[in-house]
């Protein structure tokens, strides 16, 4: 499906893909469960939004995974296990967001998952604190049950070198519930996968942010295909995200050199839970507030990252070498 616009349009989404790249490189996610609600929010249908924001994660993810890898921060056995795997998720959502656009209830329903799962995510890994157990391993104290009784179940399998090996299992629970969001929400599904990967399967931040981005290219490339398929993605809009991205996310993955983990954790925390606030407030219907809270909240974070992070990482860069 294509889309016309204006060339104001069309700079404007530039922007909004260089911030979103920036987002995306730092924190580890696809940049889409702050890009899809913004989208919405400034005028796309919402079957539209999730579309048009799946086919940018494939782009911008692609980006950064490929530098994360290099960076050595992809646990790559996890990230094909659990891509793969999430296929299984997206092929049943998929049809179900399609079917609530009809109804035209697809923006309603999405937005109030979107709410909840930024609130739930950014308390749980705000306040995750971890404890030495008897096996010299660390464990969430808010992990379920159901994980602590699956953690230990064969096969299992080493995912970081100086970890004991854990249970494929609740990675392929992980995968299945990641998949089915992601086809639901027009996410990549990072801004999931991360928190989840540091809680469930206690990864260290910079394996959990190279670690989902690269699981985000091989699940949103399904989940872009099938939306397209439906006529749901807006190529010109994706294509000059995309564009807009391409410069972002190097800035982004460049800025997380110079940030602790336990400070990328915060920050990202308290990012998830004001992007709920903007969303919120567009569906109580304060639309023109929530466009200018949403931009406002975007921008801000991206220019946190530009002078904060990444010219500072520059300037310490240049003093080692003088």
């Amino acid at each position: 499906m294509f889309y016309q616009i204006s060339i104001y349009s069309g700079l404007l989404f530039i922007l909004l893909g260089f911030n979103t790249g920036i987002l995306s490189g730092f924190f580890g996610v696809g940049g889409c469960f702050i890009l899809t609600p913004l989208l919405n929010i400034l005028g796309l249908p919402m079957a539209n939004a999730v579309g048009t924001g799946l086919f940018f994660a494939v782009i911008v993810s692609s980006l950064g995974g490929v530098k994360h890898y290099f960076a050595g921060n992809t646990l790559i056995k996890v990230s094909i296990i659990m891509g793969l795997l999430s296929f299984i998720g997206i092929q049943i959502s998929q049809p179900l967001v399609l079917y609530l656009d009809t109804l035209q209830l697809a923006g309603f329903y999405i937005r109030l998952l979107y709410i909840i799962l930024l609130l739930t995510l950014g308390l749980l890994t705000l306040k995750k604190k971890t404890v030495i157990l008897s096996n010299d391993t660390r464990f969430c104290h808010n992990s379920f049950k159901l994980f602590r009784k699956m953690k230990d179940l064969p096969p299992r399998i080493l995912i970081e070198p100086d970890a004991l090996p854990i249970s494929i299992w609740p990675m392929v629970l992980i995968a299945l519930v990641v998949g089915c969001l992601q086809g639901f929400l027009g996410v990549g599904g990072g801004f999931i996968l991360v928190p989840v990967l540091i809680l469930f399967l206690n990864m260290q931040c910079h394996h959990a942010v190279g670690t989902s981005l690269v699981t985000i290219v091989i699940s949103s490339i399904f989940a872009a295909f099938l939306y397209f398929q439906a006529g749901k993605v807006l190529l010109p809009v994706s294509l000059l995200l995309g564009l807009g991205s391409l410069a972002g996310v190097s800035f982004g993955v460049s800025a997380t050199y110079n940030i602790t983990g336990d400070k990328l954790k915060k920050l990202y925390s308290v990012f998830l839970l004001l992007t709920s606030v903007g969303i919120a407030l567009k569906s109580l219907n304060y639309n023109l507030y929530s466009m200018g809270y949403m931009l406002i909240l975007s921008f801000g974070i991206g220019v946190l990252i530009i002078f904060r992070f990444y010219f500072q990482n520059n300037r310490s860069t240049v003093s080692r070498k003088n």
